[in-house]
């Protein structure tokens, strides 16, 4: 009967001395948790097919596209038939056929260039194309201020990806639940161009990763030879199970603001994550 009781209570001290260790539910468990921290953040109504709302109306600024099945995905758009969002998409617009101009105008020098090079020298030059890049920053902006995407994945190890953008990402206090909170500003960045062409600017749209789990302390390292920083936050893997979860948002800045804010991340880490 004593070893019964040593054992126990040396089994004891193991529990209490190790390291808890997250269980993460399956895609379906963590989609229904997303669902449910997002619910009291985003009050918007249902999106039809279309992008316009479900029950009809010019009144409302934003509507929702709830997840089906385990897609993992969040959708806010902005309601085209809202006199705001029709009147920013005209300005938007004008801004856009300026950039397409001069990108129509650059190519057409492009040719003209290359025709003169081969008229002389009988090899021909490069010639830009125009392309969808050519909507410039105004095209951009637009179309990442015009939506919010939220989505959920688990982590089976750490969690490592790169952002193009001119303001490096940083670690975010003041949101409850996550284990962190990696956020980058929407900003403007200058990109190298094709050979012999100027740097092009494009812009970053406002993003956040929210990471469950046992995470360390995050590396965030610039590149040199770009816009492209790198990150990695280590996570401590469960036993026979995963790491953790993260949650990518990205968007209009109000809409990810109001996201990390106003959402039940502490909900979402109960229904998702089992100590």
């Amino acid at each position: 009967m004593w070893w019964c009781g040593t054992c126990a209570a040396f089994l004891a001290a193991l529990a209490v001395a190790a390291p808890l260790r997250a269980h993460v539910g399956d895609d379906d468990t963590l989609v229904r948790a997303l669902v449910l921290a997002l619910r009291p953040a985003l009050p918007f109504p249902e999106a039809g097919p279309d992008g316009t709302p479900a029950s009809g109306g010019p009144r409302p600024v934003w509507v929702v596209r709830w997840p089906a099945g385990s897609d993992g995905q969040v959708e806010v758009l902005a309601n085209p038939l809202n006199p705001e969002n029709r009147k920013r998409a005209l300005a938007a617009e004008e801004e856009i056929q300026e950039a397409a101009m001069r990108s129509q105008r650059r190519s057409q020098g492009d040719y003209e260039q290359a025709l003169s090079d081969f008229e002389r020298t009988g090899r021909v030059s490069g010639i830009r194309e125009i392309s969808l890049d050519d909507d410039g920053v105004a095209g951009e902006r637009y179309d990442a201020d015009s939506h919010l995407l939220v989505s959920v994945a688990p982590l089976d190890d750490d969690l490592s990806f790169s952002v193009a953008t001119g303001i490096p990402p940083a670690e975010m206090d003041g949101v409850a639940g996550p284990a962190t909170v990696i956020r980058v500003p929407a900003n403007v960045y200058r990109a190298a161009a094709e050979a012999g062409a100027p740097a092009e600017e494009h812009y970053c749209a406002e993003q956040a990763w929210l990471v469950f789990g046992n995470a360390g302390e995050a590396a965030i390292s610039p590149r040199a030879d770009g816009p492209q920083v790198d990150v990695t936050v280590p996570v401590s893997t469960a036993s026979g199970g995963r790491a953790g979860a993260v949650v990518s948002i990205s968007g209009n800045p109000a809409l990810v603001e109001q996201a990390l804010r106003q959402a039940d991340w502490p909900a979402f880490r109960r229904a998702a994550l089992r100590d």
